[in-house]
């Protein structure tokens, strides 16, 4: 077996020690933290980046510390367990009104708290869709006529108001949804048609299928759906 240098030994030392010391604490997954604390990752749909907030208290590297320039999506902000976080969003953004943080402890308004008992990731979206629903799941259509798609947006309706929920909803930048009729498997057909700025489907008249799902999807958040089975009466 051939001898090992010393040199060579302490190069590799060197090697592992810059290693170890390049881990980052703010960057976009390169987030370190020690025993004690937890780290609070915030992102942001519409824009996606650059979004500035404003953040209480400062975390432990004093991002957010007063006179210190806001923090901008995406981050990741380092708090001593226990720490109560409050983060608050613009009101718009050059794509639109704000529509919903989405992982807070609570919210209120433009606000968004948490308490750091574990590592958390919020979001914060814009002229977007934080949830669709649909009640009843189930619709019927006759023949030779149509049903609108009883779809809900954000709890309130399209584009909900964060200020006052009695309200409906505010302009939004664009449609926030997109709708897509597909057979369930086994049905022959056509799926027919939909309107896609009013929701409201029609079947094929000259070959219609017996069923149909609906799709209803945010326009920016693609992971955000829901479905509706439309059922035609013979």
């Amino acid at each position: 077996m051939k001898k090992i240098s010393q040199k060579f030994i302490y190069a590799a030392s060197l090697i592992s020690l810059a290693a170890v010391g390049c881990g980052g604490s703010g960057g976009k997954g390169s987030t370190v933290t020690s025993p004690g604390t937890y780290a609070l990752t915030v992102t942001s749909v519409n824009p996606v980046s650059g979004l500035p907030l404003t953040v209480s208290p400062a975390d432990i590297n004093s991002a957010g510390a007063s006179g210190a320039p806001a923090p901008v999506t995406d981050l990741s902000l380092i708090y001593n367990a226990g720490t109560a976080v409050t983060l608050t969003a613009p009101a718009s953004t050059g794509s639109g009104a704000f529509v919903a943080w989405v992982g807070c402890d609570s919210t209120t308004g433009y606000a968004c708290s948490v308490t750091m008992s574990a590592s958390k990731s919020v979001e914060v979206e814009y002229a977007g869709v934080s949830s669709i629903t649909i009640v009843p799941t189930t619709l019927s259509v006759a023949a030779g006529g149509s049903v609108q798609i009883p779809f809900v947006v954000n709890g309130y309706g399209m584009c909900a108001n964060p200020t006052d929920p009695t309200q409906p909803s505010i302009p939004c930048a664009g449609s926030p949804v997109s709708f897509s009729p597909s057979l369930p498997d086994g049905v022959t057909g056509s799926p027919g048609s939909i309107d896609q700025a009013t929701g409201v489907y029609t079947p094929d008249p000259t070959n219609p299928a017996s069923s149909v799902n609906v799709t209803v999807q945010s326009t920016i958040s693609s992971q955000i759906t829901a479905v509706v089975l439309i059922e035609l009466q013979q």
